[in-house]
């Protein structure tokens, strides 16, 4: 969380003391706007990880809820399956001239 905040405080301080110098302002002023630029991008890429987190907690758990569903799919199959052969071979048992 804090490699994000940290990243994004940099480029916000880095474009607005960028932007505020090639705007001609004293140095005070863009050493200020910097730092404001600073918190502000580093809230924004905050909230951006905290989405992305959040988007990637949702794929983690649909997956899992599909591997879920297709093993449980893959065992009714097999036990469908193993129903019809024990079927078949007490068929076979009962008449064994067929």
């Amino acid at each position: 969380m804090q490699y994000f905040t940290l990243i994004g405080g940099f480029i916000g301080f880095a474009l607005t003391l960028a932007a505020s110098i090639l705007s001609d302002k004293e140095l005070g002023v863009s050493v200020f706007n910097a730092t404001v630029g600073c918190l502000v991008i580093a809230f924004l890429f905050r909230g951006f990880r905290s989405v992305a987190e959040y988007c990637a907690r949702q794929v983690v758990t649909e997956r899992s809820r599909l591997r879920d569903e297709e093993l449980a799919a893959a065992a009714a199959e097999a036990e469908a399956l193993e129903k019809t052969q024990a079927a078949e071979a007490a068929e076979n048992t009962a008449n064994p001239t067929a």
